[in-house]
């Protein structure tokens, strides 16, 4: 036999026998419960997300998703966990801003972007400017000119450095020119506590973890931080509609795996996660919460990524914000 003709048949053999093997991974997959690890504690948006969506695929699949918080170091402990993970897709991240936030903000990470398959960019949401029952503000610019008149005195609570919190307020401090002292937590459920206490007078949660706290009469929500006002809170105006024009803060939610996940693994996921999603009944439950259902391409998250890397740098270089 030629050696052409003999390094063809190899070939097609190897062809054949990877198509045999992704069909049985395929097939086979999920053989276990699969770990979900969400990098930032129980009740924060991101945390909320995660277990609706992954109740309903587990219906599906036969086996549960077990969300697993693994908290630490503004998300990167949780992230690094399944970078470092076995690819076999039993261990995925649903993270968010964060993970790109940190590219800027812990360029020592060590971890990068690339170390993760991309799956789908799940959902987005707006962000809500919030402040305490007991500050006199009843509107963006009664916070600006609060602020403007004391500087350095008005603190606002986030899930940490380089949480969708801290990233939304130091836009807005450095877009309105006013000095707000951020008071890191490690959880969005002690920031919260924290607010409805009085203790933390604002704070710009995720629609999610706002409508929350609105619903305990403690802390009043003043204006929404996307593009449009919301649907659900439409009385609400957008931050540049109240006094701060050109002013966008939105979040977002990711799945991900380790980076060698087989591409039939990735399929297999993305079309139980992407099944839920079409769910009228989840579809409603968050739309209801503030938050508006995508399920992407892998390509398309993996986009979204980069632009999102670059975005947060510009806002992390210009804030000076440090890793504290």
């Amino acid at each position: 036999m030629p050696k052409s003709t003999a390094l063809a048949a190899l070939g097609l053999l190897a062809t054949g026998l990877w198509s045999t093997a992704a069909i049985a991974q395929e097939v086979s997959f999920p053989t276990r419960n699969i770990r979900l690890i969400v990098p930032f504690g129980a009740g924060g948006s991101i945390d909320a997300v995660a277990r609706m969506i992954s109740a309903k695929v587990s219906e599906t699949w036969g086996h549960s998703i077990v969300v697993d918080n693994r908290t630490g170091a503004d998300g990167d402990i949780g992230s690094q966990a399944v970078a470092q993970s076995q690819a076999d897709g039993h261990t995925l991240l649903f993270s968010g801003q964060p993970l790109a936030v940190n590219a800027s903000l812990r360029p020592t990470r060590p971890y990068r972007i690339e170390d993760f398959a991309p799956i789908m960019l799940v959902a987005e949401t707006q962000s809500v400017l919030c402040v305490s029952g007991g500050l006199e503000a009843r509107s963006v610019r009664d916070v600006i000119e609060l602020a403007k008149a004391r500087p350095g005195k008005l603190d606002y609570g986030s899930a940490g450095v380089g949480s969708s919190g801290h990233l939304a307020m130091e836009l807005f401090r450095s877009t309105a020119g006013i000095d707000v002292v951020h008071v890191p937590f490690r959880t969005s459920g002690q920031w919260q506590t924290e607010m409805a206490a009085g203790r933390i007078p604002l704070s710009i949660p995720t629609f999610p973890a706002a409508m929350a706290m609105m619903r305990t009469g403690k802390v009043r929500c003043l204006a929404v931080t996307g593009v449009k006002r919301s649907p659900v809170l439409p009385d609400l105006p957008t931050v540049a509609e109240g006094g701060l024009p050109g002013f966008v803060a939105t979040s977002w939610y990711a799945l991900l795996a380790p980076r060698a996940t087989s591409d039939a693994v990735i399929q297999r996921v993305h079309r139980a996660f992407r099944a839920a999603l079409e769910d009228p009944g989840l579809r409603a439950r968050l739309t209801e919460t503030g938050v508006d259902p995508i399920g992407s391409s892998p390509a398309t998250l993996s986009a979204h990524l980069k632009a999102e890397v670059d975005r947060w740098a510009r806002v992390v270089q210009q804030a000076k914000i440090t890793r504290e």
